[in-house]
């Protein structure tokens, strides 16, 4: 069985090798090639059709070898869906700026050590993408300088000229790659789009990045202003910029809301985040209202709350979590019984869990495609300068 559909959906899609996803879509983080607490098999079964892994990880452990030896990550880890690879990138620079590691940005690419005992790890953009090609990934990630909302505007702008100068390297080295391998359906092109907060320099790092052969578009950046809103401006103008049979990817954006205002504005985006697999594993489940049949969805909390499983009335609830999922937990099991598992620390807790929360993502998205929304998806006009 493959997850992802082998016809083209009639709306906008991610096409790769593996087959075609109907977009907006939810990728669950699957870092080391696994999502932590399920298999595959459950996750084709909660209806995800892509996941997300680290290159630089993978990398470094099992290593490429070992993954080819196995003929392809998709073989590795035994799953027949589309697998969109990260660079890695985000990861070491996040720990370069914000908790002072060991290791240095250059004009080439990063070096990174965890600490000064630990082996120093070299990315640059044609490392990454021969990484990439060693996993067969269906969609590669160039490597990108990544900043955060409280970097300076002269900041700002050497990560985006950093941005574009990586990318036209990754871009070669793309060529490269499929020249040696002969490849017959070579994956999907994405580059990350910089900038910050500042229009001009989104503007010019999406033409840069289309001009060198983007086949699709990420936001880069963190996602979340200092105040810990999400930038839906910025998104907004991404939206408008990038040519428009393009996906683009909300790299890092995960909570429910977000996805709604998200899709307000279109609906080519791939998402992906930690957010519902570790909230799982904590026993923060998420439901929908019991009228979500009668609601449109809008872009706050009032068509969904959450369920905290190791609260004390749980441990008598003779119900589901959901009373409208379908996953197998909800079909199955109690909310006192999965209480229970949590209480003693019983691995099928976090199993049971984490196929929930992932389903609630996946019929989320199914209602958006719906037309469930109360605002239908509007391109809104972005003026720069």
């Amino acid at each position: 069985m493959t997850p992802a559909d082998r016809s083209a959906p009639a709306g906008p899609s991610l096409d790769t090798a593996h087959g075609s996803v109907a977009l907006p879509t939810f990728l669950p983080d699957a870092t080391r090639a696994s999502v932590r607490a399920v298999d595959t098999l459950d996750l084709a079964t909660v209806g995800i059709q892509a996941v997300m892994v680290n290159a630089m990880h993978l990398a470094q452990r099992p290593g490429l070898r070992t993954v080819k030896r196995a003929g392809g990550l998709h073989r590795f880890m035994a799953w027949d869906g589309v697998i969109v690879s990260d660079s890695g990138g985000f990861q070491v620079l996040s720990l370069l700026r914000k908790q002072g590691k060991t290791g240095a940005i250059r004009s080439g690419g990063v070096t990174f050590q965890e600490s000064p005992s630990a082996k120093k790890i070299v990315l640059t953009p044609e490392k990454v993408m021969e990484w990439q090609f060693g996993l067969r990934s269906d969609v590669v990630v160039a490597l990108d300088d990544c900043t955060g909302p409280e970097d300076s505007p002269a900041e700002q702008f050497a990560s985006t000229e950093r941005t574009i100068r990586w990318f036209r390297q990754a871009r070669e080295a793309y060529d490269l790659q499929c020249r040696q391998r002969r490849s017959a359906e070579p994956p999907l092109l994405v580059g990350v789009v910089q900038g910050g907060t500042d229009p001009e320099l989104r503007q010019r790092c999406v033409d840069a990045l289309v001009e060198s052969g983007a086949q699709g578009f990420g936001f880069g950046g963190w996602p979340l202003s200092a105040e810990g809103k999400l930038e839906r401006e910025m998104f907004a103008l991404l939206a408008r910029i990038t040519p428009q049979d393009a996906p683009l990817f909300a790299l890092g954006v995960g909570r429910p809301e977000h996805l709604v205002t998200l899709c307000e504005l279109d609906t080519r985006w791939v998402f992906d985040c930690t957010i519902p697999t570790r909230d799982a594993r904590h026993g923060r489940l998420y439901a929908f209202v019991p009228d979500i049949a009668d609601r449109l969805l809008t872009p706050d909390r009032a068509f969904y709350q959450n369920v905290y499983i190791l609260d004390e009335e749980n441990s008598w609830k003779d119900e589901p979590i959901c009373a409208t999922c379908d996953c197998p937990t909800c079909r199955r099991y109690s909310r006192s019984y999965l209480h229970h598992l949590f209480r003693v620390k019983d691995g099928l807790a976090d199993r049971l869990a984490t196929m929930h929360n992932l389903r609630f993502y996946t019929r989320l998205l199914e209602m958006i495609k719906g037309g469930r929304m109360a605002r239908p998806t509007l391109r809104e006009p972005i003026r720069l300068g």
